[in-house]
């Protein structure tokens, strides 16, 4: 691991099965903080997931920190490549926290030990197996999500659904996974579901009559839900393994 800046201190390191993943919590100037992971492995880290407890959040119930990093469900986020690492939170990451009636910005602080889980290319994996389970969980969540978007918006394509309302079938798809009371891996879908609302609502408007969805849009959506459904399903360890990684 690289020496870091002299600003910054290490608070800790978090080391899993033979040290195959480090995770560094450096604090940097202005409070503000950094979480860096590192793959020590030979192979390309596919997937991971860090579990850090608060010192200090808004309250002192505050709900751990959970940063999962998992190209399968976050398209815009990649692999960690062999004895590389990578920076996983901004460094600006705040906390709005209510003082009084006011909203005040505090940068949060997190205890020493840093938990981690990873899976592999392969599919094999390392670390807490509980988190193992909750990154598994994600993609499932993810999965149905997809397929649930694709029921609706193949249906939508054969009944010519009124924008406004398969807009609002969106709308509550993405309600209903948005519950507090629901972990975060739950609620994976929500994104998605909000992404097509975005998509539909940008359509341009089509002569009276004309179907709705456009049948060219109804395609090239599918098409792409279809290819992640594919991965989703196919994805290393099994999904339907998840249950027995805690065990």
């Amino acid at each position: 691991m690289r020496t870091p800046i002299s600003v910054a201190f290490v608070l800790a390191c978090a080391f899993s099965l033979g040290a195959q993943i480090t995770a560094t919590l450096n604090r940097l100037p202005e409070d503000l903080t950094e979480i860096r992971i590192r793959n020590n492995s030979a192979v390309s880290l596919a997937a991971f997931v860090l579990h850090l407890n608060y010192v200090h959040g808004c309250t002192q119930n505050d709900a751990p920190l959970l940063v999962y990093v998992d190209p399968l469900v976050d398209t815009a986020t990649r692999p960690l490549p062999p004895n590389q690492e990578r920076t996983v939170a901004p460094e600006g990451m705040v906390l709005g926290c209510f003082t009084n009636g006011k909203m005040v910005i505090r940068f949060p602080l997190f205890e020493e030990h840093i938990v981690t889980a990873g899976i592999f290319a392969g599919g094999t994996t390392t670390g807490d197996a509980a988190l193992l389970t909750r990154l598994l969980s994600r993609r499932s969540s993810m999965l149905q999500a997809v397929e649930m978007s694709l029921d609706i918006l193949s249906d939508a394509g054969r009944r010519n659904i009124p924008r406004d309302q398969l807009i609002e079938q969106f709308k509550k798809m993405a309600s209903s996974v948005s519950r507090w009371y629901l972990p975060p891996e739950q609620q994976v879908g929500r994104d998605l579901y909000q992404s097509i609302i975005g998509k539909l609502m940008d359509l341009p408007e089509e002569p009276v009559g004309s179907p709705f969805p456009p049948t060219a849009f109804v395609e090239e959506e599918t098409a792409m839900l279809n290819r992640q459904r594919v991965t989703l399903s196919e994805s290393q360890p099994s999904l339907a393994d998840a249950a027995l990684i805690g065990r």
